[in-house]
Order: structure tokens, then C-alpha cells, then sequence
């Protein structure tokens, strides 16, 4: 295969049909030729040829410096259309981002025997809490203990982003907390002026536990703590038990 005939490959790959692909390579051959020589010279139908120039031109492929722009055609380099596949590419990125979010949010891959159970541990826990984040929800309801779950090591950067990523939805949360402390201020005095309703009913005899139901969905997703002080989480897609934790948390706060 000589370097044209792979060049030819690599723009079909890159998107452009045979025809556009053709052209490009005959004009590069044939430098100052017209769109008449190109289509008298090669199997392209002069239609053909003129949509292909079109098409070329508005790629960044193929130029003229004549006045009559039929002729003296000059091929530019590939620089355009790298550029524009980049492009494309990080949209691309960035929907598929956007669909594993979601996929990830609204449909629960069960690892449990339980239909609609998820459980969570390590790493999982807190990307999964940042995906809820995403989830299309109206307010967020929260009980628990938050500073327990800090003295392994801080979570605070991931609640703060957890928090923004919720304020730029414009979703408000309601909390009941049952223990205070500098972590839990740190979290409440950054949402106060948000929308958030705090409660504090302080109850030592409460194991660490942080609940969060979704108002709006199904979910509910519990963290908690082992007996090595590791964090795990529980995701519930489950309408009868997210109404029950939601009056529950409600009852809390108001």
C-alpha cells in the first residue's frame, strides 16, 4: 500500500466518504489542477465533484487562490481536520461521561440478591455519592452522624464538592444530625445559606450511620461504619422504604 492509498484509509476512518477521499488525494497529486480535471481525469461525475470541493472546502482540506475558485485548487494539510476530530472527540468524551452518570444514578447494577440493593465499599462509597449528586432530584434529606466518619480520614473535600455540585442543580437539603463537631460545622456553615434546614438532636447512643433519601426518587443511600472503622454504603432503590425515610427525616426537621 503506497502512501496515498493509506492516506485514502485514513480519511474514510476519519469520516469523509470515497468520493470527498478521492478527491483530496487527486488534488494532491495533481496540485493546481481544477474541479474539471479532477472529474474528466478520474471515475468522479462532475456533480460528484462539485459537492465533494464543497464539502473539502468547509473541512479546511482543500483551498484556492485563483479568482475563479474552479481552478487552481490547493490541498492544505490535515491540520483542520485533526483539529475538528479532537474536537469531536472530547464531545464525545464528555457524553459518555454524562451517560455513565446517569447510568450509574438511575439504573441500580444489583450485586445483591435482593432486586434494587447495591452495596458499596472502599472508593465506590464516596464516587457513588458524587454521582447521586448528578441524579435528577428535587431536595436531599440527610440523618446521622457525619463526624464519626471523618476520624479515618477527612471527607470534607468530597462533601464540599458533593455540596456544590447540588447548589448548581439549585436543590436545597433538609438535615437532622445527631452528634456536632468540627467536620459537621464545617459542612453546615458552608450549605446555611442555601436552602438548608439543620436540626440537631445530639444522641451519643446512635452508631455512626448517614442516610440520604432523594426527594423526587426512589433512593436511598445509607453509609455506615464496620467493626475496622471502614466505610461502606448501601444504595436502595426502593419506593416504600425511600417514603420511610423520608417521613422519618422530615419528622426530624421540622
Amino acid at each position: 500500500m503506497n502512501s496515498n492509498d493509506h492516506l485514502k484509509n485514513l480519511l474514510l476512518k476519519a469520516g469523509l466518504s470515497d468520493t470527498e477521499a478521492d478527491f483530496y488525494v487527486f488534488a494532491l497529486e495533481n496540485k493546481g489542477c481544477s474541479i474539471s480535471d479532477i472529474y474528466k481525469k478520474s471515475e468522479l461525475s462532475k456533480s460528484s465533484a462539485y459537492r465533494a470541493f464543497e464539502s473539502l472546502k468547509n473541512l479546511e482540506l482543500l483551498t484556492t487562490d485563483s479568482v475563479n475558485w474552479k481552478t487552481n485548487l490547493s490541498p492544505l494539510s490535515l491540520s483542520g481536520l485533526i483539529k475538528k476530530l479532537e474536537n469531536k472527540q472530547k464531545s464525545q468524551k464528555r457524553v459518555i461521561d454524562e451517560l455513565k452518570t446517569l447510568n450509574s444514578t438511575r439504573k441500580i447494577s444489583t450485586n445483591s440478591k435482593i432486586t434494587g440493593i447495591e452495596t458499596l465499599d472502599g472508593n465506590e462509597v464516596f464516587q457513588k455519592y458524587l454521582d447521586l449528586a448528578d441524579a435528577d432530584f428535587n431536595s436531599l434529606l440527610v440523618f446521622g452522624n457525619w463526624e464519626d466518619f471523618n476520624k479515618k480520614e477527612s471527607l470534607l473535600p468530597i462533601e464540599r464538592l458533593f455540596i456544590k455540585k447540588r447548589m448548581k442543580g439549585g436543590r436545597g437539603a433538609r438535615a437532622c444530625l445527631t452528634k456536632t463537631g468540627p467536620n459537621t460545622r464545617e459542612v453546615t456553615d458552608r450549605d446555611i445559606d442555601h436552602h438548608r434546614v439543620t436540626k440537631l438532636k445530639e444522641n451519643e447512643y446512635i452508631k455512626p450511620t448517614w442516610i440520604n433519601a432523594f426527594e423526587g426518587t426512589n433512593l436511598v443511600y445509607i453509609w455506615d461504619i464496620d467493626e475496622k472503622g471502614k466505610t461502606y454504603a448501601t444504595l436502595i432503590d426502593s419506593k416504600s422504604v425511600a417514603n420511610f425515610y423520608k417521613n422519618f427525616i422530615y419528622n426530624q426537621t421540622v
